[in-house]
């Protein structure tokens, strides 16, 4: 009485993917049906919609037109000049907790004299 088959499930695996993706596929098209947008029906308008017809509609009386603006020369400052270190200024003194926290965090340089 051991007829029946028992292998590999990934055959009822693939195709209970594939009838989900279709039936997935059947449902969005069947609650979408009429909201295709290309049909002839009553357009939805709103106020705002409205309004803006009305304003593209009615010629502005307030209507500005371009004018000649005089130009005024400002005068330039020259930049000053870029600030460099001076060679006396030595770098600061690392104290040895920055020390130690620098190797902790391994923010150490192979340049640094010991």
């Amino acid at each position: 009485m051991s007829a029946e088959r028992r292998g590999n499930p990934f055959g009822w695996i693939l195709l209970g993917f594939v009838v989900g993706v279709l039936a997935t596929f059947g449902a969005i098209l069947f609650l979408t049906a009429g909201m295709s947008g290309y049909d002839d029906g009553p357009e939805m308008r709103s106020a705002a919609d409205d309004a803006a017809s009305a304003a593209m509609a009615t010629p502005s009386s307030t209507a500005q037109t371009p004018h000649q603006v005089d130009r005024v020369e400002v005068p330039v400052e020259p930049a000053p000049p870029p600030a460099t270190a001076s060679p006396d200024r030595a770098t600061p003194p690392i104290d040895a907790q920055m020390a130690d926290d620098a190797a902790a965090a391994g923010m150490t340089s192979r340049a640094t004299p010991n």
